[in-house]
């Protein structure tokens, strides 16, 4: 009986935790993807973007290479050559691996990346990122989290946003490694990938 409750406790607060992180979508002015096999996803970081809780993107960067750099002068600058490479490829691919891979179950269309020419593109920026902290062993850890605005354009049409939507607060999978804040924020942008496929499911099947 115990056992049952337990597990009655824990479905339920996982179907809490899936429909909180829910984004929310308009069908009607989505309608547009029905006919599309490829959509390009460009990720952006605005200057007043804040990370890891309340410091600017460039306070942070100061943080982290600091950090970093105690060790190891190069690992502070490994660490910001990993960032920036994060920024342009790693977590918009990471996106594009989380909603490829439910889109793929009921749908031809793909997102890609900016790089591809294709009708419309999806620009997600950045509004909040919390990295998260913890190593390798499972007491005192906690995932990252993510905050953001996804925008849909036509590309023919740079600066005629068709729709737009903020997501609630993303919390990815737990991630560590050699910069294990960039990995955390790396499974944020994937779960922001999943989470979309389940909403798109609405108009794309």
């Amino acid at each position: 009986m115990i056992f049952r409750t337990v597990i009655v406790a824990l479905l339920v607060a996982t179907g809490g935790s899936c429909f909180a992180q829910r984004i929310k979508i308009d069908k009607k002015k989505l309608d547009f993807l029905k006919n599309q096999t490829e959509v390009a996803v460009q990720l952006i970081f605005p200057e007043d973007f804040v990370i890891h809780g309340d410091l600017s993107e460039k306070e942070f960067i100061e943080k982290m290479k600091k950090k970093y750099g105690k060790i190891d002068k190069s690992l502070g600058l490994k660490w910001f050559e990993t960032y920036e490479k994060a920024k342009k490829e790693t977590w918009r691919d990471a996106f594009i691996q989380g909603i490829n891979e439910r889109l793929v179950t009921y749908s031809d269309l793909k997102f890609v990346s900016s790089d591809k020419e294709t009708n419309y593109r999806l620009v997600i920026e950045a509004d909040w990122m919390y990295i998260g902290y913890g190593g390798s062993a499972s007491v005192g850890r906690e995932e990252g989290k993510l905050e953001v605005t996804l925008r849909f354009f036509k590309t023919s049409e740079p600066d005629s946003q068709l729709y737009f939507t903020q997501s609630p607060k993303v919390i990815g999978n737990y991630a560590y490694g050699e910069f294990g804040d960039i990995e955390r924020i790396r499974e944020c942008y994937n779960k922001l990938g999943y989470l979309l496929s389940i909403q798109l499911k609405r108009i794309l099947k």
